[in-house]
């Protein structure tokens, strides 16, 4: 019995910190206000063979209560969107801005996706110099300070977007240039 509870005990840590696979399904995010919603799916592409194939679209509605907009709802605005796979994000309390931010750390890839009516803005894990002191799983490196939040925030009167790192707290301007 005390060896099984050891060999229990040994595994779990490997347990805990290995990766979730990604569900590639639909799905919606409601701005803290809850007076937004964010919907993102996917078009299923019959030529595509993996989820990741198929064209996505975010699209942002006044807020609606049901897992997706009614037939007779009508977008504000949409952009091509192209998913890791998780369903999470971030909507302004004005419906404007969708923001996805990856937990996984990659120097040359996008881990920050900024979304507007007008403009997509991505920044690499390089924009945040993190450097290298980041947290291992079994195959990424953590970015993201430990219970991290992102945010929207305004300096003189422009929108930004702040980010809790290992590193601290990052700033990406939402400017469309």
């Amino acid at each position: 019995m005390k060896t099984r509870i050891l060999l229990i005990l040994m595994f779990f840590p490997l347990v805990a910190y290995s990766d979730q696979p990604p569900d590639w399904d639909n799905y919606k995010v409601t701005s803290h206000n809850g007076k937004w919603a964010a919907f993102l799916s996917r078009d299923y592409n019959e030529s595509a063979k993996y989820p990741w194939e198929d064209t996505w679209t975010l699209s942002i509605y006044k807020a609606f209560q049901h897992p997706v907009p009614g037939p007779n709802q009508v977008p504000i605005w949409s952009r091509p969107y192209d998913p890791s796979g998780y369903s999470e994000g971030y909507l302004s309390d004005d419906g404007k801005i969708f923001v996805y931010v990856e937990y996984w750390f990659r120097k040359n890839y996008p881990v920050v996706k900024i979304f507007t009516e007008e403009c997509t803005i991505f920044k690499n894990g390089e924009f945040f110099n993190v450097g290298n002191d980041l947290e291992k799983t079994v195959s990424h490196e953590l970015w993201l300070r430990d219970g991290s939040k992102t945010e929207f925030v305004s300096k003189s009167e422009k929108p930004f977007v702040r980010v809790e790192t290992v590193a601290g707290d990052r700033y990406i301007e939402v400017t469309c240039e």
